[in-house]
């Protein structure tokens, strides 16, 4: 409990420095789309870097990488990376290390955009947040259809490049990670596993979930989104302090609420332990849907190899693992063995 109060006052602090420090782009404001943007014929606007379009009765826009040498003949995976809270597209891209990922194995990487706004009264500028379920942010408050949108998002980048459909995954970080979750949930027909960095799904089953692999990597010393439980953990409000849901919803009670979701039975296993993590979880699961959790003992909540460079001191609190461990591409090497065809051709999806 001690831990857990200074956790939270901790977290306040940084709640009130994170107002505004992220958000080095502005895909949605004068940098955003063009005046074209209003012809219903044009599907999408594309301003530099971001791509847009008007969803819902807002403008959301991403960035998309494509490596230079990918052969334009050849299908290849498909990887959506969303940021965390009060962070961006611009910040995140930086700090994911799936760029290098992509370069390294051929895959196109897509760093969408949360919508602005602010929730809590302390705030003193809009930040980013997605709509991930029941926590935390103004995108849930406005119940901002975020699962539609990334879902439009994937059919566009299909439609633009040369998509492997059966290879289309999602990953994230705090808020993001907890909306790469709920796409698992709401949106596995359209993705083959997620992986993902310090959240935990907060959203609820929904009955035509068909079994898909997930994982996601936290931080032991995670002092945002603690360990044991989200109810002392930030965008800090009352929805932590009513929801009994905050209580039961930790790293280990996340493991087992994938476990119950994917039909996996049998014990705990551990599949990884050295000095730095653990990878512990389920593989006797239907549709052979595994489920993952990576804990790194010493990190806290910036699981990634990259500190955080968004130009402020924020960069030495969310620092990363410094590259003794590469968080990211062991997700990467997680998510990149499954595809639907796969799962299709073991009947499930039949």
């Amino acid at each position: 409990m001690r831990r857990a109060m200074a956790g939270l006052v901790f977290t306040i602090l940084v709640c009130n420095a994170l107002a505004g420090c992220f958000g080095n782009g502005d895909p949605s404001g004068e940098d955003g789309v063009g005046d074209d943007s209003e012809d219903s014929s044009i599907p999408y606007t594309e301003d530099g870097i971001f791509t847009c379009i008007d969803h819902d009765n807002l403008t959301r826009c991403w960035q998309t990488h494509v490596p230079e040498d990918l052969d334009p003949e050849v299908a290849v995976p498909l990887i959506i990376d969303m940021h965390g809270y009060a962070s961006d597209s611009t910040v995140h891209r930086d700090l994911s290390s799936f760029n290098d990922i992509a370069d390294e194995d051929g895959a196109i990487v897509v760093y969408p955009d949360g919508v602005s706004g602010k929730r809590m009264e302390w705030e003193m500028e809009e930040n980013r947040a997605w709509n991930a379920g029941w926590c935390c942010a103004h995108s849930a408050l406005d119940d901002i259809d975020d699962v539609g949108f990334i879902e439009m998002v994937v059919n566009l980048s299909v439609e633009m490049h040369n998509i492997d459909v059966d290879r289309i995954y999602a990953s994230g970080w705090s808020n993001g990670c907890a909306m790469a979750q709920r796409l698992a949930m709401e949106s596995s027909h359209v993705f083959a596993a997620v992986g993902c960095m310090a959240f935990y799904l907060i959203t609820d089953h929904v009955g035509d979930y068909a079994p898909i692999p997930v994982m996601e990597v936290h931080g032991f010393l995670d002092q945002i989104v603690l360990y044991e439980t989200t109810a002392f953990s930030i965008p800090f409000n009352e929805e932590m302090w009513t929801n009994p849901e905050a209580y039961e919803t930790g790293a280990i009670e996340n493991m087992y609420e994938w476990g119950a979701h994917n039909g996996c039975s049998g014990p705990v296993e551990t599949f990884e332990l050295n000095a730095l993590y653990s990878i512990q979880g389920f593989d006797n699961c239907e549709s052979n849907a595994s489920v993952r959790l990576m804990t790194i003992y010493a990190a806290q909540h910036n699981p990634y190899s990259n500190d955080v460079d968004d130009g402020t001191a924020l960069g030495e609190v969310f620092i990363g693992t410094q590259g003794l461990v590469e968080s990211s591409h062991l997700v990467w090497d997680f998510m990149s063995q499954y595809s639907k065809s796969s799962e299709t051709e073991s009947g499930s999806l039949a």
